[in-house]
């Protein structure tokens, strides 16, 4: 009788999963609020932040809105409004704010998620910035986007004279992964009390200085060449060694962007350093030269740098660059590994070419050695610039040189600097502009396929010697 049950109780369950279901499960969505917004918003301290979004809804009067700017300081409170319009004076810092709009439909609960950038901006937002030299002192300068120049700004702003002397380099660095951006100057120089000051991008105040970045700062501080990292941090030879912010912990702590010991390894670097980096978040490296061996070294940047010297396989025999046997005076990265390189042998410049691989399965390949061909136009002071299309740009006293390697090409630039000796030579970020600085004067020429050298704008009224400049849009 038991088993009869159970098998009773078997068949019923199975017949009732076998029975069609006829239920209705057509279901109808409440109609949700479609919004229009741009993704950012620009807004000046102190002005008035007003976002009017197309708000399209059946009934508008059943929703409610939330505003609310995020702000990274967990000292300061984030920003909140009310409304189907944001109305706030903005009164954070000038920088990018990530900022939510959640609506409400009171009726059914509903919550909709809306996310777009205020950016915050100051008068300096959007021009260059210049480095120039008036006897012997440094001098920072800001141009407008109109093209007026603010002579002197760091002076202006800050009252005690901080800047080095002999200034040599002026660096832009970035929001920490954030590309494009800018958010403080560093003034790089010889001599003076300090040899490197860091500057806020957005009012122009001085925040530190170079020593401030060493936990155990040496007695003597020499910056040869820097670069910006796009991690927010600075790195390049300090001394002769290998100096890297580090990354290893969150881009607001205080210790965040500071040297350690440097790259540890026996060697001594020119400061004619090429940095590879490979993106955002992604490894770099050094393509280094060690004037103790005379040799092209190798430096990883695997979170800190790390030194390898010769350790990588050459490709080629063009050159030995384990043993060059001769005294460096120039490398011009063309694009990536991809350089030129100027060194002086028993009096003749030689013109080496090659290519590394530092990243795996970590090459050196030798590609050319010749004697430069015009060593007559060459001075004590010429300037390089290059462009990834492997064409060269050289300073010849008052003159500026075109000069392609690949068919021998020299040629002088169309532009006149009325007799005056070229103190700066850069190619922007465009790769069809060639910045050029004088006394006094930033000339901006053209240098697009088949166009040598035509000038596109001249700013006057720069202070002392031009050598150095950084721009910003945003």
């Amino acid at each position: 009788m038991r088993s009869y049950i159970i098998t009773l109780c078997c068949l019923t369950a199975l017949l009732t999963g076998c029975f069609k279901d006829k239920g209705n499960y057509d279901y109808n969505l409440p109609e949700a609020p479609q919004v229009v917004l741009d993704s950012v918003y620009n807004v000046f301290v102190g002005d008035s932040l007003i976002v009017e979004p197309e708000i399209s809804f059946l009934s508008k009067d059943s929703l409610s809105f939330e505003w609310r700017i995020g702000v990274p300081d967990p000292d300061i409170e984030d920003v909140v409004d009310s409304g189907s319009t944001m109305r706030v004076r903005f009164g954070l810092g000038a920088q990018r704010y990530q900022t939510k709009l959640t609506i409400t439909n009171e009726v059914n609960g509903m919550k909709y998620f809306h996310y777009f950038i205020v950016s915050g901006k100051t008068a300096f937002s959007s021009g260059t910035v210049i480095l120039s030299e008036e006897n012997g002192l440094a001098q920072v300068s800001f141009i407008k986007p109109d093209g007026t120049v603010q002579p002197g700004i760091y002076t202006i702003v800050n009252p005690e004279d901080a800047l080095p002397t002999e200034p040599t380099q002026l660096l832009a660095v970035p929001e920490a992964r954030l590309p494009g951006t800018v958010r403080r100057y560093w003034v790089f120089g010889k001599s003076g009390a300090h040899t490197g000051v860091e500057i806020d991008a957005n009012t122009f105040r001085k925040t530190r200085f170079l020593a401030d970045l060493f936990f155990d700062p040496p007695a003597t501080i020499l910056p040869e060449k820097m670069f910006a990292n796009p991690q927010g941090v600075i790195t390049g030879v300090v001394n002769g060694r290998l100096q890297a912010g580090t990354t290893n912990t969150w881009d607001q702590a205080p210790t965040y962007g500071m040297f350690g010991l440097g790259a540890s390894g026996d060697y001594e670097l020119s400061p004619e350093l090429v940095f590879n980096y490979l993106g955002v978040y992604g490894p770099g490296n050094y393509i280094g030269f060690d004037k103790l061996k005379k040799q092209f070294v190798r430096i990883n940047l695997y979170g800190d740098p790390t030194f390898f010297g010769p350790a990588y396989t050459v490709v080629g025999d063009a050159f030995n660059p384990l043993s060059l046997g001769m005294d460096l005076e120039k490398v011009i990265q063309i694009n990536g590994g991809l350089c030129y390189a100027y060194a002086r042998s028993g009096g003749v410049l030689q013109e080496l070419k090659f290519n590394t691989n530092f990243n795996g399965p970590f090459e050196f390949t030798p590609m050319l050695k010749r004697a430069f061909l015009r060593p007559e136009l060459l001075t004590a002071t010429t300037l390089w610039a290059s462009t990834p299309n492997e064409v060269i740009y050289f300073s010849s006293g008052d003159k500026v040189y075109r000069y392609n390697p690949s068919n021998d090409d020299f040629r002088v630039l169309n532009t006149s600097f009325n007799g005056k000796a070229i103190t700066m030579l850069k190619v922007l970020t465009d790769n069809v502009t060639l910045a050029v600085g004088v006394e006094g004067s930033l000339y901006y020429l053209n240098i697009n396929t088949g166009v040598y050298g035509d000038l596109l704008q001249k700013i006057d009224g720069l202070p002392g010697k031009v050598l150095d400049q950084a721009s910003r849009n945003q």
